[in-house]
């Protein structure tokens, strides 16, 4: 299954990138990634409870840059990181759902400023999650229990916002994911309503993309969402444990499980010094742990390469997407 074709579109898995660590690299429970044109991967780890809150910095091609934050209060620390996006100087921002607040640094880690007030009011935050920056550098924040959207200046001015709690177009129930197309229009993880929402960049309700009622096209619990050049949806359909793939109209395209069959070369240099692993691996249905296991984001690049997260795996497992695919002609 390592070529997924579907409705036109043909999808190659790449490799993984990372592993379960509580430090180095690897990555402890992590819930959120952004990256930059030139291949810098910033990891959000939410850690264990009171453990490991960081962020970690990779490339796509496995070199790991370093980490930094840690677990705390103070400035630079976290207790929930959720979400992080970077704004157009590649300055990092990362919202955390307990402390109600952004927290900015830079690219080497060094903390620059805070922002962000608890409370129900405008400009105020509950429980934020997804971040998502438009072309002007304005940033959108997922206000999850707020059941709300809202947009801000990069210095946390607020601007606008959307939606309110319920189940009707252009309402949430504890929406989760953010992220802007190429148009500037904005698709918002319905948590609990399971369905996608997509929205003008001024928040009047567009589409919404949820699937059919049933079967491999459903969505149940949606985390994160991506769009494509050619405005193609990517779904992290956390319950089902697989990525939804929806076409700009809304149709179901198919979906992808994981295909992590080669660890990483994190992984392989961690396991290689001890042969009884190596042994008890061989011996085993290895299956189960190339599938996705709890993915949680999704980001595509400039060359549409698809990255997909596991929170409970530790890694990105990638797909390019191929264009003009052919299949090789059979010799009867």
């Amino acid at each position: 299954m390592l070529t997924t074709t579907a409705a036109g579109r043909t999808f190659d898995y790449g490799y993984c990138i990372g592993m379960v660590a509580m430090s180095g690299a690897g990555f402890t429970y992590p819930v959120d990634f952004a990256m930059t044109a030139n291949g810098v991967v910033y990891v959000i780890n939410r850690g264990a409870e009171g453990l490991n809150q960081r962020i970690s910095k990779c490339t796509v091609d496995h070199k790991f840059l370093g980490q930094y934050g840690g677990t705390g209060s103070g400035d630079g620390q976290f207790t929930w990181p959720m979400s992080i996006d970077l704004d157009q100087d590649e300055n990092i921002y990362v919202c955390d759902e307990y402390l109600q607040r952004i927290s900015i640094f830079d690219q080497d880690g060094k903390f620059l400023q805070k922002w962000g007030t608890p409370g129900s009011g405008d400009g105020e935050l509950q429980g934020p999650s997804g971040l998502a920056f438009d072309r002007e550098d304005n940033l959108y924040i997922v206000d999850s229990l707020n059941h709300r959207v809202q947009k801000f200046t990069k210095d946390g001015k607020f601007l606008a916002k959307w939606g309110q709690h319920g189940s009707g177009e252009g309402e949430f129930n504890t929406p989760w994911g953010i992220c802007l197309d190429r148009q500037g229009d904005v698709y918002v993880a319905d948590w609990k309503n399971s369905r996608v929402q997509k929205f003008s960049p001024d928040g009047d309700y567009l589409a919404t993309f949820a699937g059919s009622a049933s079967g491999i096209g459903t969505i149940h619990r949606p985390s994160g969402v991506a769009v494509d050049s050619e405005g193609d949806v990517y779904v992290t359909d956390w319950h089902h444990h697989r990525l939804q793939i929806f076409a700009p109209d809304g149709a179901f395209i198919a979906s992808l499980v994981g295909d992590a069959q080669q660890l990483s070369p994190w992984a392989q240099e961690y396991i290689e010094p001890s042969l009884d692993t190596i042994k008890a691996r061989r011996r085993v249905n290895l299956e189960p742990e190339w599938r996705f296991d709890r993915p949680v984001a999704v980001n595509v690049d400039a060359e549409d390469r698809v990255f997909v997260l596991e929170s409970s795996r530790g890694r990105i497992q990638v797909y390019d997407k191929v264009q003009d695919f052919e299949e090789a002609p059979l010799n009867l």
